[in-house]
C-alpha cells in the first residue's frame, strides 16, 4: 500500500519520532538501500539540505504544530528551487502517527501548478479574443446582407471560436478551423500556411480541398503576396491573375488573409470558392476576424508545446530530462506487463568524467556531454527514448526489446563512444573517453519499475568496479 501511495506520483514520506530524528524514510523511485543513510538524522538537517532556510523553517514550524496539537497540518503548494535551479511546487501534510511519531508526505505538484497558471491564462486570453471578436462583428456591414444570412454567419463565427478553445495542440486546432469553417461557413476549399522562419516558405499544414504538398516562397503568388505585404488579397477571378499558383480543381475566386500575431507574420489563411459560390464584402469582414483568432489560437497552442518541450528536456543535451524519464517508465511498463512486452533498460556513465572536466574544463565537458548524447541517439530507434539522468549519466528506454538484443545495442554505443575523437581525450585513463553501461530488463530481472533501475544500476557498477569501458547484463550474482 506505501509503495501504491507514494509511488502513484513523485513524493516521499518521512517518520520522524518526537525528538525530531528520522526514523523511516521512502521516497519515489529511490531503493531503501540508498535510503538508510538518512535513517537517524535530525529532520531539520535534511531541511536545511533540501529547501532553503524560509522552506525549511516554514515546514519546521509545522511539525512543532503538528506534535504539540496531534491534529493534521497542510502546507499546500510551496515554492522550491532546486538545485538544478528549476521551480517546483510542492504539498506538504503532517500527521500524529503512533507513539507520538509525526508523519510527513511531501509530493511534487508542480504540473498541477503549472496548468492551474497556464488555464488562468489561457482564460485570460480567451477573453480578451471574445471582446475583440465582439467589437468585430459590431464593424461588419450588415447593410450588405439580410438579417437572417447576418445570424447564421456571425453564429458560425461563434461557433468556430468556440472550438478552437477545445485544445492547445496546434494540428487539432487547425483541423478544427477548418472543420468550422466548410461545415459552418460553407467554405468548400480553405487551407492554412504557416511561414517557416529559416527557409521563409508558407508549409500547408491543414486544408480542406487543397494538394497537400504545396509550399509557396514569401511573396510568391497570391498567399506569398499577403505574407509580405501583411494584407488581405482577394482575387475576383483567378484566370485572370498572374500571381495564381494552382491549388484546388475548382477554384475561380481566391482570398487570402495574413496570420499576425504581435506584428508577426506567422502563415495565412486562403480560401478558394467555385464560381458558383460568389465572395460578399462581408465575407471578407468575416475572414479577416476569422483571421485574427485563428493566428492568436495557433500562436498560443505552439507556445503551450513548446512549454511542454523545455519542461520535459534538458537544456544541454536535449534529450528527455529525470523528471520525464520518471513518467515514460511508468507509461512503458505498464504497456510491457499489460501486453507480455520485453522492455529493457540501459544506464551509462562516462568513465573518469570528472578527471576529463578537471584536465580541459567545464566547457570542453559540456562538449562532450553533447556530443555523447548525440552517439547515444544514433543506435536508438524512433520508438526508443534517451533520457539525461543526471550528471554524465544517460538512460535508455528500449520498449518491445529483450536484454539480448539491448547488450547488442548497448555494444554498439559504447564502441562508437570510445572510438569518437573528443577534444584531448588523449589525456584520459586508458587514452581514451569511455562510458560503462548497465543493462537490465523486464521480465528477466525485475518485476517493477523500481527494481528495473536498481538491477541496470547494480550491473552498471559491477561494469565500473572492473575494467570501465564495458557493458554488463544485470546478474543475480553481482551485487
Amino acid at each position: 500500500m506505501l509503495n501504491t501511495v507514494v509511488n502513484a506520483k513523485p513524493s516521499a514520506l518521512i517518520t520522524i519520532n518526537a525528538t525530531g530524528i528520522i526514523s523511516h524514510v521512502h521516497i519515489t523511485g529511490r531503493s531503501q538501500a540508498s535510503l538508510a543513510l538518512l535513517t537517524g538524522k535530525r529532520l531539520l538537517k535534511l531541511l536545511r539540505l533540501v529547501f532553503d532556510t524560509h522552506n525549511s523553517q516554514l515546514i519546521s514550524n509545522a511539525f512543532t504544530t503538528c506534535l504539540a496539537s496531534q491534529q493534521q497540518t497542510t502546507i499546500s503548494q510551496f515554492k522550491h528551487i532546486s538545485s538544478r535551479n528549476l521551480t517546483e511546487y510542492f504539498d506538504c501534510t503532517l500527521a500524529p502517527g503512533p507513539e507520538k511519531s509525526i508523519i510527513i508526505f511531501f509530493q511534487n505538484v508542480t504540473e498541477s501548478v503549472l496548468f492551474q497558471e497556464e488555464l488562468f491564462t489561457i482564460t485570460e486570453q480567451h477573453e480578451s479574443l471574445n471582446q475583440d471578436l465582439c467589437v468585430a462583428m459590431a464593424n461588419l456591414d450588415f447593410h450588405l446582407m439580410d438579417l437572417e444570412h447576418a445570424h447564421k454567419k456571425l453564429s458560425a463565427l461563434y461557433r468556430i471560436t468556440a472550438i478552437v478553445q477545445k485544445t492547445v495542440n496546434e494540428k487539432e486546432v487547425m483541423e478544427e478551423i477548418l472543420d468550422g469553417m466548410t461545415r459552418e461557413l460553407g467554405f468548400i476549399n480553405a487551407a492554412i500556411f504557416l511561414l517557416d522562419p529559416n527557409s521563409q516558405e508558407l508549409i500547408n499544414k491543414a486544408h480542406r480541398g487543397y494538394n497537400d504538398k504545396i509550399r509557396v516562397s514569401l511573396g510568391q503568388g497570391v498567399t506569398g503576396y499577403a505574407a509580405l505585404h501583411r494584407e488581405l488579397v482577394y482575387v475576383p477571378d483567378i484566370t485572370l491573375d498572374s500571381r495564381y499558383i494552382p491549388g484546388t480543381k475548382n477554384g475561380f475566386s481566391e482570398v487570402a488573409v495574413p496570420l499576425i500575431v504581435n506584428d508577426r507574420v506567422i502563415g495565412v489563411l486562403d480560401v478558394e470558392t467555385s464560381q458558383e459560390q460568389s465572395i460578399k464584402a462581408y465575407d471578407l469582414d468575416l475572414l479577416r476576424s476569422l483571421a485574427s483568432q485563428i493566428a492568436m489560437t495557433i500562436a498560443h497552442a505552439s507556445h503551450v508545446n513548446q512549454a511542454c518541450i523545455e519542461a520535459s528536456t534538458d537544456g544541454l543535451t536535449n534529450l528527455y530530462n529525470y523528471r520525464h524519464f520518471q513518467n515514460i517508465l511508468q507509461q512503458e511498463f505498464k504497456r510491457a506487463t499489460r501486453y507480455n512486452w520485453s522492455l529493457s533498460l540501459l544506464m551509462i556513465d562516462i568513465d573518469y568524467f570528472k578527471h576529463y572536466n578537471d584536465i580541459n574544463g567545464h566547457l570542453y565537458g559540456d562538449d562532450a556531454l553533447r556530443a555523447v548524447a548525440e552517439l547515444v541517439r544514433q543506435y536508438c530507434r524512433d520508438t526508443d527514448f534517451v533520457f539525461r539522468y543526471g550528471g554524465e549519466e544517460f538512460v535508455v528506454l528500449l520498449p518491445e526489446t529483450t536484454v539480448t538484443r539491448a547488450h547488442i545495442i548497448a555494444e554498439l554505443i559504447r564502441k562508437a563512444i570510445a572510438e569518437f575523437p573528443f577534444q584531448n581525450s588523449n589525456n584520459q585513463p586508458g587514452g581514451a573517453l569511455t562510458v560503462s553501461i548497465g543493462i537490465a530488463g523486464y521480465p528477466d530481472n525485475a518485476a517493477s519499475e523500481s527494481e528495473l533501475i536498481d538491477a541496470a544500476d547494480t550491473a552498471l557498477y559491477s561494469a565500473k568496479r572492473s575494467t570501465r569501458n564495458r557493458s554488463c547484463l544485470y546478474s543475480t550474482n553481482i551485487s
